[in-house]
């Protein structure tokens, strides 16, 4: 009968010669928990060469730095474990070799610079400076050192001298060569520059150490708001303390008007007050010094121009909604420069328009005397219109007809446009007489006073034009042209000889042509066209046989 139990038996004496015969040797004491045939498996595979995936599989900690892209092992490359990292070579044999100083410290992401380049490595490394958890947890876990998972920060290392006061970036204003004196530090930075006399001040002065909690704390944080924070005010609120608008931190007695900012006041300098000597205004007013005894500076009268400036126009806007308010209408960039618009204009009782817009002031309010005083006139009592400025050139022919003034037939565009309708007359313009120029019927005058004669002028038609006929056809020495002709032309008739004559035509009278009865005669020594009287019996034209 096969003895199974003595086949197996031979095979694994068989197997442990084999692999004391294979093994490289006797691993390091850091994996001499994974001695023995059964835990080869954890480091290599079966047919395939060795894995950093196995080697991660234990240490996870360097894979997870390797991804974050920190530490030393994000640095080496392609590079595998086992190209580093020996094993086989028994218990004493370090894997973790480096050379401590050849080691580039700046590969890790962390430049030695001055006194850090000097300390050993061991001071910093230490497990209490560990930020990284991960790693912290790796170091209690195996009780062994590391040099991973460093803080960068400066107050890990080292105390705040600052207490918190300060900002923790260290290298703002130290150096790694030493930590006196802060030769990075600029006030400049600061929210209080030195300037003049405060660039010689100590620190010390200004920055006074105290204790808290037991501790000395440098530099004490100041809250530089204004002078005041260290200097007395010997204006006494006056100026609301706004020192550096007269002062400069040369010298506090050192005062010039070209360095003060009057705009810091209640009254800001502009336009040609900007050019006025301070003494004009701050005049030696004995119950308004300064503390140096020369010029009055608070000055509580200077609300409105008139406190300064006499009323150039005599009081004539004083009735206005604004109380006559200079600043209507003037600047401080002169008194002749006015900012009073057509706009402006449009809201008085007299509107600019046409070319009204186009006229100089002066040319309407003109020098004269106002209220006793001699100044342009602004204000008129009485109702403004086109004679307030203008001389009616017509001499009143228009005077009792015009319902709105001179409006009523001209524009402010042009005196010679005008708006006028002959229709609103007793004359009205029909056919060629709408075309004829005015002058034609309103002829100049000889009254000295009147130029043209429009009111009164004649409308009969022989008033204008001569009587072709010679008073034929006059009626008590007045002729009614207008019976035969239209305005349209004179050869255009209405006669109707049937009814406006004895003598009818008909039969063959009626295309007889009119110059056949009607001849040229000689009157008066005119040549002119006989229509009455005329003969109406037949042997008057026809001829007897």
């Amino acid at each position: 009968m096969f003895n199974y139990g003595v086949v197996f038996f031979l095979l694994c004496s068989l197997y442990q010669i084999s692999f004391a015969q294979i093994s490289p040797g006797e691993l390091s004491a850091a994996h001499a928990n994974l001695e023995g045939v059964d835990h080869c498996t954890q480091c290599h595979s079966v047919g395939k060469a060795l894995s950093d995936d196995n080697c991660f599989s234990c240490h996870r900690e360097i894979k997870t730095r390797i991804e974050q892209k920190k530490g030393f092992h994000s640095t080496i490359g392609a590079k595998q474990c086992f190209e580093c990292h020996k094993e086989h070579h028994g218990l004493q044999f370090e894997i973790i070799r480096f050379d401590k100083k050849a080691f580039n410290h700046s590969s890790v992401g962390y430049v030695l610079e001055g006194k850090h380049g000097k300390i050993e490595c061991e001071k910093c490394h230490t497990k209490d400076k560990i930020s990284a958890k991960d790693i912290q947890a790796f170091a209690d876990k195996r009780k062994q050192k590391t040099m991973m998972g460093l803080s960068q920060d400066c107050l890990s290392c080292h105390q705040d001298q600052h207490r918190g006061q300060l900002s923790q970036q260290c290298a703002t204003c130290h150096t790694f060569e030493q930590w006196k004196p802060a030769t990075k530090f600029s006030h400049a930075h600061a929210k209080f520059q030195l300037t003049g006399k405060h660039e010689k001040v100590e620190c010390l002065q200004c920055h006074k150490n105290k204790l808290a909690d037991g501790k000395t704390v440098h530099y004490v944080k100041m809250e530089f708001g204004t002078c005041e924070s260290c200097h007395t005010d010997p204006h006494k609120g006056k100026f609301q303390q706004a020192c550096a608008q007269c002062h400069t931190t040369d010298d506090f007695h050192q005062v010039k008007g070209s360095q003060f900012n009057h705009a810091a006041t209640q009254f800001p300098l502009k336009g040609k007050h900007a050019n006025v000597k301070c003494e004009q205004c701050h005049s030696k007013n004995p119950k308004a010094k300064n503390v140096s005894g020369e010029l009055g500076f608070h000055i509580t009268k200077f609300r409105q121009c008139k406190d300064c400036h006499a009323d150039a126009h005599a009081k004539q806007f004083d009735r206005r909604v604004d109380g006559g308010k200079c600043e209507t209408c003037h600047t401080e960039n002169g008194f002749t420069v006015v900012q009073f618009s057509a706009l402006e204009h449009a809201k008085t009782k007299f509107a600019l328009s046409g070319g009204h817009l186009a006229t100089p002031c002066a040319k309407c309010h003109e020098a004269g005397k106002v209220n006793a005083k001699s100044t342009r006139q602004f204000h008129w009592e009485n109702k403004i219109d086109c004679t307030t400025c203008h001389s009616d050139i017509h001499k009143g022919q228009f005077t009792a007809k015009m319902t709105n003034g001179c409006e009523t037939c001209h524009t402010t565009e042009s005196w010679q446009t005008t708006t006028f309708s002959h229709d609103k007359t007793k004359f009205s313009l029909r056919g060629k007489h709408a075309t004829i120029e005015c002058s034609k019927c309103h002829k100049k005058t000889d009254d000295k006073n009147i130029a043209v004669q429009y009111v009164g002028t004649v409308t009969r038609c022989y008033d204008c034009h001569a009587d072709e006929h010679e008073q034929q056809f006059a009626i008590a020495g007045s002729t009614q042209c207008d019976k035969c002709h239209t305005e349209k032309s004179w050869k255009a008739l209405l006669f109707n000889h049937e009814k406006q004559s004895q003598f009818a035509l008909s039969g063959k009278h009626a295309n007889v042509q009119c110059e056949k009865c009607h001849k040229i005669v000689t009157v008066h020594q005119r040549k002119i066209v006989r229509y009455k009287p005329l003969g109406i019996a037949c042997i008057d034209c026809h001829q007897t046989n």
